[in-house]
C-alpha cells in the first residue's frame, strides 16, 4: 500500500530522511530512495510518494511529484531549484544527441585530473564578457586567426633564429622601432 503526502522537512545525515504529512497533522518519517548516483533532496511542500515496507508500518519515500521541464520521451532534463522552488540551473540531454545547459549563476567544471574537450566538428566559444585561459603551459595547435579587435602580447621576444617575433628592438639599418606589444586591425 502506498501514500502520498506533503514534505514537512528533510534531514540530511548519511541518508536523506523525509518527514511527510500524509493526513492532516499526521506525519510519517521515511528514508528517501532515488536512482543510483542521484543526490537531490526534495523541497518543503513537495508531494512525496511513500510505500509500505513489508507491512511493518515503516515507509520508504520513493519519489517526488515533478513539474515537467519539457522533456520528450527518451530525453532527460536535470534541474535545480532555489528554496522557493523556482527552477535555476538546467541540463538537457536531448533525443537528437545534443546537450544544452542554462545557468543564471554560470558554469564551473572542476577536476583533479586532466580535462579534455573533443569534437569531430567545429567548436565555438561565444561570450558577451571576457574569456580567460590560464595554465602552466598553454598550447594552441592549428591555424590561429585573431580578428575583430586588438591583439596584445606582453613580454619580450628572445632571439632564437626562427619564429614570427622579432627580437630586435630597433631596425639596425633605419633605426625604426621593430617591436611593439599591440597589433590593431586584426
Amino acid at each position: 500500500m502506498g501514500r502520498i503526502g506533503k514534505l514537512i522537512k528533510t534531514e540530511i545525515e548519511k541518508f536523506i530522511i523525509a518527514t511527510v504529512e500524509t493526513r492532516f497533522k499526521y506525519n510519517q518519517t521515511a528514508d528517501f530512495y532515488a536512482a543510483s548516483g542521484d543526490d537531490a533532496p526534495p523541497l518543503e511542500n513537495d508531494r512525496i510518494a511513500l510505500i509500505d515496507v513489508d507491512g511493518t508500518g515503516n515507509f520508504a519515500a520513493i519519489g517526488v511529484l515533478m513539474v515537467s521541464q519539457g522533456a520528450e520521451p527518451g530525453e532527460r532534463i536535470l534541474y535545480s531549484r532555489d528554496s522557493d522552488g523556482n527552477v535555476q540551473a538546467v541540463l538537457k540531454l536531448l533525443g537528437d544527441g545534443s546537450i544544452e545547459g542554462i545557468s543564471p549563476g554560470g558554469y564551473k567544471l572542476e577536476t583533479e585530473k586532466d580535462l579534455e574537450l573533443k569534437t569531430d566538428g567545429d567548436t565555438k566559444v561565444e561570450a558577451s564578457g571576457d574569456v580567460g585561459i590560464k595554465g602552466t603551459n598553454v598550447k594552441i595547435e592549428g591555424q590561429v586567426e585573431a580578428t575583430g579587435g586588438t591583439f596584445k602580447c606582453k613580454g619580450t621576444a628572445a632571439p632564437t633564429g626562427t619564429g614570427c617575433l622579432c627580437a630586435l628592438s630597433v631596425c639596425p639599418v633605419t633605426g625604426a622601432p621593430h617591436v611593439g606589444d599591440t597589433a590593431s586591425g586584426t
